[in-house]
């Protein structure tokens, strides 16, 4: 009986080594993530004590549709076996207590560089007092030629949900710039507007939403030489 409950034990050990070790190989670690598929690093952005932009005096809150949005793109951005990590995949700033905004900038990027990003992809929801204005609009690092051909494969693909093509707009961003890697900032869409606002908090345009981008990334990824 002894020896079949050692037997035992010692299965029971090896079977939760195992799973330590599955579980750890999810966890980027810095200079740890060297294989050679593509890195993608998902910034929602703001989250915790940050709301960003809000809907109305009950919300939405423009961080919680950024996180809805960055958490669906890497299920499809995975779906390809590429690399998809996120600076945040809870309702918390990266940077934690106290907040202060430009610390918080500073350590996304620092993320993307500590985990090789080969693109990095932050996620907001765009506001402007009118409630005129509507549709996604691509940002990209300033001075990049790389992140300008990026912001287009991603624009285009989000057209198809507008209705309208909007040309990518450059940006000089603390996090992209930071980032070190081709970056755009991808605002899904106007929480102040009407339509756009009923349709961004909606999980089925969410996924469009995701989709549409991971289309983008996919075709930026898979060009041939320029």
């Amino acid at each position: 009986m002894r020896r079949r409950m050692a037997a035992w034990s010692s299965l029971f050990a090896v079977i939760g080594l195992v799973c330590v070790c599955l579980a750890l190989a999810h966890i980027p670690r810095g200079q740890a993530v060297t294989q050679s598929l593509p890195i993608i690093v998902i910034d929602p952005g703001h989250g915790g004590y940050d709301p960003g932009a809000i809907g109305g005096p009950q919300g939405p809150y423009e961080k919680n549709i950024n996180l809805s949005i960055g958490l669906i793109l890497a299920v499809f951005l995975r779906s390809h076996h590429f690399h998809a990590y996120l600076t945040r995949t809870t309702d918390q700033a990266p940077s934690g207590p106290p907040f202060r905004n430009s610390r918080d900038l500073h350590l996304r990027a620092a993320l993307a560089r500590q985990w090789h990003a080969t693109i990095f992809i932050s996620i907001h929801t765009n506001a402007e007092p009118t409630g005129q204005a509507s549709g996604p609009i691509v940002y990209y690092r300033s001075g990049s030629p790389a992140s300008l051909v990026l912001a287009h494969a991603v624009s285009s693909a989000l057209s198809s949900l507008s209705g309208r093509a909007v040309p990518p707009r450059p940006i000089r961003q603390l996090v992209l710039q930071e980032a070190g890697v081709p970056a755009v900032n991808v605002e899904v869409g106007f929480i102040t507007h009407p339509l756009d606002r009923s349709r961004l908090v909606n999980s089925q345009y969410q996924t469009r939403l995701a989709q549409a981008i991971d289309q983008g990334v996919v075709r930026y990824l898979s060009r041939g030489p320029s």
